[in-house]
This record gives C-alpha cells, sequence and structure tokens, in this order.
C-alpha cells in the first residue's frame, strides 16, 4: 500500500475506536435506562429503537452529502451531533425525562450512520483486491473500543447524581477527540472513487444485479436479526429475569468482542475462500445462536448465544459490505451505497422497534424464533444467488 493509504487506514481505525462509544453506550445503557423510564413496560426499547431510526433516516442523506462537502467534513459535523446527543441523554436521565432521552438516543444514531461510512472510505483507500482486509481492519477499532468503552462507562456511571447519567457525560469528550483525528487525516475522494467509471449507477437498475441484492439482502438481514436480539438482551435479562448490570454488561461486551474479533481473519478469510462461503457460514452462526438463546436464560446462556450472534454478524456484513463495494465502484457508487445503508439499518430499525413488544408479547423464544424466520431469507437469497 502506500503510505497515504496505510495513513488513512490507520487514522480511520482510531477514529472508529473513539466514536464507537456511541454504539456501545447504546447498547449496554439505552434499554436499561429506558427501562427505568419509560412509562408503560412495551416502550423499554424505544431509545435503542430511536436510535436506529436514526441511523436509518441519515444514511441516504450521509452519503449525498459526502458527496457534495466531502468526507472530512461530515464524519466531523457527525461526531459533533453525537456529543449533543450524549450531553442530552445525560441530562435527560438527571431529570428523568423518557422523551428527551429518546431524542439524545437518536441524535447518536444519526452519528452511526456518518459511522458506518468509515468502512467505504477505507475501501477507497486501497486496491479492489484488498478491500476485504481494508473494511476488516475498520471493524478492529470497534473491537478494541468493546475492550475499553464498557468499562469506562460503568466506571463513570455515577460521575454525576443520578445513575448512568455519568456514562453518557463522558462521551462528548471521546467524540471530540475521534473529530481531531479527521482535521489533519487524509481521506480519499468521494467524488472520485477508485477503479473506471463503467456502468451506469441507475439505482433501480443496480438493485436488479443479483450480487448487489445479495450484499444488501446479507447486510440488511444479519443487521437486523442482531439488532433484534441484542435489543431484546439487556431488558429481558435485567429487567424480566433480574440479572444484575454487571452481569448484563459482560454479556453485551463478550457479544460486542465476537462482532468484531473475526475482523482479525474474516477479511483474509474472504480473500482466500470467497465471499459466498463466508456468508453461509455467517448465516449458520445466526441460526446457532438463535438455538442457543432458546434453550435457557440463564447468563451462561445468554452469553453463549450473544457470542454466536456476533460472531455470524460480522461474517455477513464484512461479506455484504465487500461484496458490494467491489460490484459498485466508481462515479455514483456512494449513492449505492447510502442506498444500501438506508435498506439496511431502516430494516434494522423496524427490528428494534419490535424488540420491545416481541418480547412481552411472545417472551424470550418466540421472539428468536421471529428472528429465526427472518434468517430464512438470507439462506434464500444465498441459494438463488448459486
Amino acid at each position: 500500500l502506500p503510505r497515504t493509504g496505510l495513513l488513512s487506514l490507520a487514522g480511520l481505525t482510531a477514529a472508529q475506536l473513539l466514536a464507537a462509544i456511541g454504539q456501545i453506550m447504546l447498547a449496554i445503557l439505552a434499554g436499561i435506562v429506558g427501562a427505568e423510564l419509560a412509562p408503560e413496560e412495551q416502550l423499554a426499547t424505544l431509545p435503542v429503537a430511536a436510535a436506529i431510526v436514526g441511523v436509518a433516516l441519515c444514511a441516504f442523506p450521509t452519503a449525498i452529502l459526502i458527496r457534495r462537502f466531502q468526507r472530512r467534513w461530515v464524519f466531523i459535523g457527525g461526531l459533533i451531533l453525537a456529543s449533543v446527543g450524549a450531553l442530552l441523554a445525560a441530562y435527560a436521565i438527571t431529570i428523568t425525562s423518557f422523551g428527551l432521552f429518546t431524542a439524545g438516543c437518536f441524535l447518536l444514531g444519526c452519528n452511526m450512520a456518518v459511522v458506518a461510512q468509515y468502512r467505504f472510505a477505507a475501501a477507497a483507500s486501497v486496491p479492489t483486491t484488498m478491500t476485504s482486509q481494508a473494511v476488516s481492519s475498520i471493524m478492529l477499532g470497534t473491537l478494541a473500543a468493546t475492550i475499553v468503552m464498557p468499562w469506562l462507562i460503568v466506571r463513570y456511571r455515577y460521575l454525576l447524581d443520578i445513575e448512568f447519567s455519568g456514562s453518557f457525560a463522558i462521551g462528548p469528550i471521546v467524540f471530540l477527540a475521534a473529530a481531531l483525528i479527521f482535521v489533519w487525516l487524509p481521506l480519499p475522494s468521494s467524488a472520485g472513487d477508485q477503479g473506471p467509471v463503467s456502468m451506469s449507477f441507475d439505482i433501480r437498475e443496480q438493485l436488479r444485479r443479483k450480487e448487489v441484492q445479495l450484499a444488501v439482502i446479507a447486510g440488511t438481514i444479519g443487521f437486523g436479526v442482531m439488532s433484534l436480539v441484542m435489543t431484546a438482551t439487556p431488558v429481558s435479562m435485567h429487567a424480566l429475569d433480574g440479572h444484575s448490570v454487571e452481569s448484563t454488561a459482560n454479556v453485551i461486551r463478550a457479544h460486542m468482542l465476537a462482532m468484531y474479533a473475526p475482523s482479525l481473519v474474516s477479511g483474509w478469510l474472504i480473500a482466500r475462500v470467497g465471499v459466498h462461503r463466508m456468508l453461509w457460514a455467517g448465516a449458520a452462526l445466526e441460526a446457532l445462536s438463535i438455538i442457543a438463546a432458546m434453550s435457557g436464560q440463564e447468563p451462561w446462556h445468554y452469553g453463549i448465544a450473544m457470542i454466536l450472534l456476533g460472531a455470524g454478524w460480522n461474517l455477513l456484513y464484512v461479506g455484504g459490505t465487500t461484496l458490494l463495494s467491489i460490484a459498485c465502484r466508481g462515479e455514483g457508487a456512494t449513492q449505492m451505497q447510502g442506498t444500501n445503508d438506508l435498506i439496511m439499518f431502516g430494516t434494522t430499525a423496524t427490528c428494534s422497534l419490535s424488540a420491545g413488544a416481541l418480547l412481552y408479547t411472545f417472551g424470550w423464544v418466540g421472539m428468536n424464533l421471529v428472528a429465526g424466520l427472518l434468517l430464512l431469507i438470507v439462506v434464500a437469497a444465498l441459494l438463488r444467488a448459486r
């Protein structure tokens, strides 16, 4: 790789590490705090769902803004927006306002749509043959964050008067540190992604291509199943089964480690054995996670299920991103990337919004059965792509 490519990957990975605090705060705390502040128990997962809605609503506009204003300023703007969201969530906890807390989570979700574009910036920094490795390297930043950030947000949960408000109050410090990286970091031009302009990027035309369909479906369903189960897990563990906050945080930490630890090898494996085989492996791991989840509700049952779920998500997400990045390069690729994220996070938002209602209506086992039915869509797409 040229020096600028290596520098871009290193900087993007470091920024991903810092920006991931927003995702980890939402994964560990949003459901727990939502259960405490919600006027009705069915609304406990609404803050998490609001964050996913924020991702979905901002996915396509983020791609358009990147085309117009370049990646640097959009990435910095997203981190500033996340800082405002974290402060609003901290304030909402101190005044016990469920509405304001949900609004703060929504703003954190808007930045997650921007952070999701880091992977495409990494893919544009390297030759096509190194796309999977570049995407994996960015996700290693989140792997490091899953080791450090859960300890940080639990350690400072009493920094302010009310429990968990301090966890959100430290967010802006970390977000602004990530923004400083982008002030000087060399980034690939968003107007000229690598590769010749060899095809029209009419969105409807692109979505008719089998490889694009498979890329979108793998990422969308993999993320949707993961979001459905992960959103419900803290509520099921802590609010329904009575397990401690520390135990719940440990399960979510293990899940997030499993989400990103495979990035140490998944990029190399995809390049070695092919995208389709890795997508089959990802679907199989998510299916095993559903079986493990339905086998019991002790902390170790949750832990095994969430570890398998995280690993399966990684293979589907990295595989889908790699397939889309290779299939759509050149002028207009950012629009296809934005459309992919809109579909993916729109579906994820729907799954997250449904998590609380499904959990309280059908129970933990019934909710996992719904997740299993969704996973069949990936299997059908893989069979069709053969």
